[in-house]
């Protein structure tokens, strides 16, 4: 800032000197008319800065629309049609994550079968065509001998091996 004229630091002088009772030499006053002339600039500003922000809040409150309904009804259709768009959304996406989280686990878990069970691609046609019944409180799984004349169908025969005494279930060719 400029150098403040001289009677200017009398001035601060004397009103230091009436209100404390000390005289101060020349640098402080100076110091104290400096700090005081910041002061004002910054009250102006400040000022400035508040009469923008009371005219912009008028402005605001003269934006504002009231909305009146004749009756509850109307209300709450015009609340459904601003809220529901949202809700809906909310929903879909809720079922759609819920949606991918289930077959997530379900996945996992036949990756986890098929990783296990070496020889589970095998058996794919016979839990694809395979009958199950329920015996005696068991499941089983229903086979008919091997026809002597047609197509051997997998999980629906099987041939018995007397040789061996056993029954072998066509898995299919390899």
């Amino acid at each position: 800032m400029n150098s403040p004229e001289p009677n200017r630091l009398t001035q601060t002088r004397g009103k230091y000197a009436a209100k404390y009772g000390h005289e101060i030499d020349d640098w402080s006053a100076l110091f104290l008319t400096e700090t005081q002339e910041h002061f004002q600039s910054l009250e102006i500003r400040v000022g400035k800065s508040i009469a923008a922000i009371d005219r912009a809040a008028m402005e605001l409150k003269g934006r504002k629309r009231f909305l009146q309904f004749q009756d509850r009804g109307q209300a709450l259709f015009y609340g459904l049609g601003v809220s529901a768009p949202y809700s809906i959304a909310g929903i879909v996406i809720s079922v759609l994550f819920y949606v991918l989280i289930r077959h997530r686990q379900q996945y996992a878990e036949h990756q986890r079968i098929l990783d296990e069970y070496q020889n589970a691609p095998a058996y794919r046609q016979i839990m694809e065509q395979g009958k199950i019944i329920e015996y005696d409180k068991m499941l089983y799984l229903q086979l008919t001998p091997l026809p002597k004349k047609g197509k051997v169908q997998i999980g629906k025969h099987y041939v018995y091996d007397s040789q061996g005494k056993r029954v072998l279930v066509p898995l299919g060719s390899q």
